[in-house]
């Protein structure tokens, strides 16, 4: 079994443009994400999954600099880009990460794909029920399962998530085993938010890793994120007031939208009975 990390990574943010190779104290952000999963002890692979646009072209530049595998694909149907990216690369476990995570933790990888290959799972993540703080996300599942939601999936929005029809669409969670990870002690703080998405995430992110005077901290874990934010509170305050996306709230609407569209198409007038007088 083949596991592999796979990256969903591209430059086209509005909110803070180039954030994918933004610099984090001396790197780009995504070799920062690449570097800590590159620490996971169950990972075979990490690979990156970008757009075939020309803005991209960095991602590309920076993947051949590190000798880190890539795959392009297309921007908005992700789940085509990622299941493409592991038939490439002859993936058997898909480890989904977005490059928004800096912060990411390879001790909850290897904890959470241990789960997967150990439970007879169709999915596990940390995020089906949010218990962790944003910016640890981590979603384990076959490539296998994500051939059959390819065939399955008649939502768009669904394929921008990838792997959200497994655990929260009405219709097909339903054929799914899904379980989730919550936090332990110590780690279960979902007010907290360290994912890089605006210039503010961007300033926390590097005090978090320099803020003790010693430089960039490869082995920083949440726990101690978590511990640091609680002691520095003033810092959380500035990205707290950010109107970040709810895509859990993003697709729930897009479900009651298709089931109205549905229910709409089917309310077809029958027309007028005949009936023929017996002699």
């Amino acid at each position: 079994m083949k596991t592999c990390a796979i990256i969903q990574a591209r430059q086209g943010s509005t909110r803070l443009p180039g954030k994918a190779t933004i610099d984090i104290c001396g790197k780009p952000a995504l070799q920062r994400v690449i570097e800590r999963l590159r620490a996971a002890k169950l990972l075979d692979d990490v690979i990156v999954a970008t757009t075939t646009n020309a803005k991209d072209d960095a991602i590309i530049s920076l993947c051949e600099s590190l000798g880190c595998n890539y795959f392009r694909g297309s921007e908005e149907d992700v789940l085509s880009r990622v299941l493409e990216a592991a038939r490439q690369f002859k993936v058997d476990v898909i480890v989904e990460i977005t490059a928004d995570c800096p912060l990411i933790d390879w001790t909850h990888v290897d904890h959470i794909v241990k789960l997967f290959l150990e439970g007879g799972y169709d999915h596990v993540s940390n995020v089906i029920e949010r218990t962790f703080p944003r910016g640890y996300d981590i979603r384990v599942f076959s490539r296998d399962a994500l051939e059959l939601t390819n065939k399955e999936v008649d939502n768009p929005i669904d394929r921008q998530h990838v792997s959200t029809w497994h655990y929260l669409n009405p219709k097909g969670k339903q054929g799914y085993k899904c379980l989730n990870w919550s936090a332990p002690p110590g780690q279960n703080r979902p007010d907290i938010e360290v994912t890089l998405d605006t210039p503010e995430d961007l300033e926390l992110i590097r005090w978090l890793f320099t803020f003790n005077g010693q430089g960039y901290n490869m082995a920083l874990t949440c726990e101690q994120v978590i511990g640091i934010l609680d002691t520095y509170p003033h810092m959380l305050e500035k990205v707290k007031k950010i109107q970040r996306k709810d895509y859990f709230q993003e697709l729930e609407a897009a479900y009651e939208a298709q089931k109205g569209a549905k229910k709409q198409d089917e309310k077809v007038e029958r027309p007028p009975e005949t009936r023929v007088a017996k002699n």
